[in-house]
């Protein structure tokens, strides 16, 4: 293994980003005058090479490693050395190295690579944040990937990151050059479904909600009826990442997207919290918290205290992503094996369709340090991992049970349509328009678990939840009755960094304060004001800047 130990700087304990980029400009010079060392092979080769073939010789990859909290390994492995690890060494012949780890737990891996970043030591190969790969870039710490990856991607990860509509390549893409392979998260994530108690719905006979008003008589019946709550809220209003009990898809029912950077229709970069728009929304919700529909303690009320709303049955109607039935739906049917849960595509928007915000595909990003050797090696490795993570390690895992953070480099890649594409699969073959020998992966547990679950209701609640996450959830997002809202900028510009928290802060209490009604609705226009003046025109230019250069 060749490492090229860089200057380190003297700079103690402090862990701070800014110090981060003093020490990555500093060391910027002697990274690029040994630059010429790590011209390899990989950026000779010319055009198609193949993804999977094997290292001519062996050759090291050392490692700054974010392990799981709860690697689920037996007796005999470990995040380093376990069936996975070792099936990738075996395949294509490298080793794999980890210079260190550290969890996942809290802020724990963030200090470990901001330590490395400080002292200008980096491992071959390390997960970074926008923020830290931004200061890499500066610093030209770096490998270009750029002709890796066009010689040495496979069809299944391009297609993945196709999958993004370029997003994902683009975010970490500076001055023409790959400077890292993203990660690509679940779209499905950040979108909000309605979620409903179906068996009162039947029982009270009601018709599925589709409107805003549909939602309110609902909430009411419920609260007249069963004795529920209304619809639930936290102290996290909105969230374009992930929404558990936010009130997100209320405003963007007013075509509303606050904290999501769009296009107005000049073309113009905005802001979603301070348009026009957001003040209807406010409006309505304000309405909703004085006429009980909206819990008036919502604000102070933790996301464990609404979810012990639903479990023990006090709760019927909610917003929240797929992937509820996972919990706590699952233990509000453990509970009571008579509750029904439905997910619903509402409210509708102005064109008839749920409007819903995206969050970023791409959030982290795996980079290689300026003069490794063989980054072709690297991304041979991303191509496998992509296949095994679809696979969910069928094949390959027989001791260990499948975790995808225990293969090599911890970047977890999707197609970023992967929960709909899967519900759509698993669909198909229930239709019978479809073999069963066409499911692979997650889409043929998915199907097993229809299966059981079919046969026995409600007893195997593992079967359950998958079913009901994919084909009462992830299904109904991969229909027409969607219109998604993607962000054009979701990082931080350099005024962010110093007045961002202060921007946030004013935002949230002012959308606290209307919704409760302590301000009227017209305090909106004052908020705007605020808002720009106090760093929101300046960070608005910056945000243009840095999407048109």
């Amino acid at each position: 293994m060749k490492r090229r130990k860089l200057t380190t700087l003297l700079l103690g304990s402090i862990l701070v980003l800014s110090a981060c980029s003093n020490a990555a400009d500093n060391t910027a010079n002697n990274a690029g005058n040994n630059a010429d060392a790590g011209k390899n092979n990989a950026e000779t080769a010319v055009g198609k090479q193949d993804p999977y073939a094997p290292m001519a010789e062996q050759v090291t990859i050392s490692i700054g490693k974010e392990a799981a909290v709860d690697p689920k390994l037996p007796s005999g492995s470990t995040v380093e050395d376990n069936e996975l690890t070792r099936y990738f060494s075996e395949k294509l012949n490298i080793k794999y190295v980890d210079d260190w780890q550290a969890t996942s737990s809290g802020d724990a891996y963030r200090q470990k690579v901001s330590l490395s970043l400080t002292g200008g030591d980096l491992p071959d190969v390390i997960v970074v944040d926008k923020q830290q790969l931004v200061q890499l870039v500066n610093a030209d710490m770096l490998e270009d990937l750029t002709g890796v990856y066009e010689n040495y991607v496979s069809p299944s990860l391009k297609a993945a990151y196709d999958s993004t509509n370029g997003y994902s390549l683009n975010s970490a893409t500076f001055d023409g050059k790959l400077r890292a392979f993203p990660n690509v998260s679940p779209g499905a994530d950040a979108e909000n479904l309605l979620w409903v108690r179906q068996d009162w719905l039947d029982e009270l006979n009601l018709p599925a909600p589709k409107t805003l008003d549909d939602i309110i008589a609902v909430t009411k019946a419920f609260q007249k009826k069963k004795g529920a709550s209304g619809i639930l809220g936290t102290q996290q209003i909105v969230n374009i990442g992930n929404s558990q009990y936010g009130f997100d898809t209320i405003f963007s029912a007013f075509d509303a997207y606050p904290e999501l950077w769009v296009k107005d229709e000049q073309g113009k970069v905005v802001y979603g919290s301070i348009q026009p728009q957001m003040k209807e929304a406010l409006a309505k919700l304000q309405d909703m918290v004085k006429e009980g529909l909206i819990d008036k303690e919502f604000a102070v009320k933790k996301p464990e205290q609404a979810t012990e709303l639903i479990v023990s049955g006090k709760a019927g109607i909610f917003f929240g992503p797929w992937w509820l039935p996972y919990s706590p739906l699952n233990d509000a049917v453990s509970q009571d094996s008579k509750a029904e849960w439905a997910a619903y595509l509402a409210p509708e928007g102005k064109e008839g369709k749920m409007n819903t915000h995206l969050a970023a595909a791409s959030a982290s990003y795996l980079v290689v340090r300026k003069g490794y050797e063989h980054p072709e090696a690297v991304l041979k490795t991303l191509n496998m991992q992509f296949d095994i993570d679809q696979l969910q390690g069928e094949g390959i895992v027989e001791m260990d049970p499948y975790q995808w953070m225990n293969m090599p480099f911890t970047l977890l890649l999707s197609n970023y349509d992967d929960k709909e594409k899967k519900a759509l699969a698993v669909q198909s073959v229930i239709d019978g328009s479809a073999a069963v020998d066409t499911l692979q992966g997650e889409a043929k547990q998915v199907y097993e678990s229809y299966l059981k679950d079919k046969e026995t209701p409600k007893k195997d609640m593992a079967a359950w939840s998958q079913r009901n996450a994919f084909l009462t959830g992830a299904l109904i997002l991969a229909g027409d009755g969607v219109s998604q809202k993607q962000g054009v900028f979701y990082d931080q510009t350099d005024t962010m960094r110093g007045k961002w928290a202060n921007l946030q802060k004013l935002e949230d209490e002012t959308m606290l304060k209307i919704i409760m009604g302590s301000e009227s609705v017209d305090y909106f226009d004052s908020f705007v004001e605020k808002w720009k003046s106090q760093g929101g025109d300046q960070i608005t230019e910056e945000v243009e800047a840095q999407i048109n250069k």
